[in-house]
């Protein structure tokens, strides 16, 4: 008799447990809250990733006006100088100590020039143009094809838990912008 009994007070037991809903909104909002809150999160990281690579890019357009018009030459313009004009250009919010830039000319479009890879086929930053050189050395001379690109090192998927975002071995991103223009046909000082 006493088995039989057992087996009705756990389930006596368990519809009362079904009835009583206290606390279900708390787990529900537990539940949809932590998916929400990553895609919340997400949705900023993303917005982040393209401010920052969309303010590199103005940067890069106004300094590379100093090339294209021939300033950059008639200005002495070292690599570093140049670097420094794309990060004003840029904003205070990018660190120029993370920026490397590389520049390449070439007389016309058919010599199959591409822009310059920041990271090498083992995933470490490419070699740097020294940043003492005149940026007239890289970039030509006047009516050549110019490639202009930057390379930025972004901490931001460095510094996420649990996952790595990151294109380099240390998990930081390495953002790229290029541009490409013909030089005006500047005088040649």
């Amino acid at each position: 008799m006493t088995a039989g009994i057992k087996p009705l007070l756990n389930l006596r037991g368990l519809r009362r447990l079904q009835r009583d809903d206290n606390g279900t909104t708390a787990i529900e909002f537990a539940i949809v809250a932590t998916p929400f809150m990553m895609f919340i999160l997400g949705l900023v990281g993303c917005a982040f990733y393209f401010f920052i690579i969309s303010s590199i890019e103005k940067g890069m357009d106004q300094a590379s006006r100093l090339i294209r018009t021939g300033q950059a030459v008639t200005q002495k313009m070292t690599v570093d100088q140049f670097r420094k004009k794309i990060c004003t250009g840029a904003g205070a919010w990018i660190d120029c100590n993370k920026l490397q830039i590389f520049a390449q000319a070439a007389d016309n479009w058919n010599t199959g020039i591409q822009p310059y890879k920041c990271l090498d086929n083992t995933k470490n930053l490419s070699l740097l143009m020294k940043p003492t050189d005149l940026i007239a050395i890289y970039t030509g001379t006047a009516s050549q094809i110019v490639i202009v690109t930057t390379c930025y090192k972004w901490d931001f998927t460095a510094k996420l838990p649990l996952v790595k975002f990151g294109n380099a071995p240390d998990g930081t991103t390495m953002m790229q912008t290029a541009t490409a223009f013909r030089s005006e046909p500047y005088p040649s000082n």
